[in-house]
């Protein structure tokens, strides 16, 4: 049988035990996505759990996903609005769960590359200030240090930067 298959069968069997343990509405699906640097989501509206195909590559990090997307969708139950992202209702279900609340996985994942550095110039003090994203046009931004009014300058395209891996 195929990793993807092992995989997506594990998946739906802990989440069954996960729902007879601690029932929520409904059942909630799996689903797999081409996430690059997510390991999950869980949709509240449809009651889905959603899984990277690149990054749940094991036992270990798809138990650890399924945990932590399933406390989103028991907390969500439970608390409503207040029960989402990471808060206090979260981390009660997470310890419900038996797991810890960590709130971003480790995995070794493709983060994106920086594209552009887009210069401006602050008109008082002459500071430069880099950003990695053009400032809206036909508004004012002035700079927090000195009060003066910033100009845009130039985009430069960024070099990749060497992997340390």
């Amino acid at each position: 049988m195929p990793r993807d298959a092992i995989l997506d069968l594990s998946a739906r069997t802990q989440v069954a035990l996960l729902f007879e343990r601690h029932p929520l509405h409904a059942s909630p699906g799996i689903e797999w996505r081409n996430y690059r640097t997510t390991a999950g989501t869980a949709e509240y509206q449809r009651g889905v759990i959603s899984l990277s195909r690149s990054l749940i590559i094991d036992e270990e990090r798809l138990r650890d996903t399924i945990l932590h997307e399933y406390a989103h969708l028991l907390a969500f139950q439970r608390f409503g609005v207040k029960g989402k992202g990471h808060g206090p209702a979260w981390r009660e279900a997470m310890a419900e769960l038996g797991a810890e609340p960590e709130v971003r996985h480790q995995y070794e994942c493709q983060r994106n590359e920086k594209r552009q550095i887009v210069i401006y110039r602050c008109i008082r003090c002459g500071k430069q200030i880099q950003r990695r994203r053009r400032l809206p046009r036909r508004t004012t931004f002035v700079h927090l240090k000195c009060g003066g009014r910033i100009k845009f300058l130039e985009s430069v395209v960024a070099t990749p930067q060497p992997s340390l891996s």
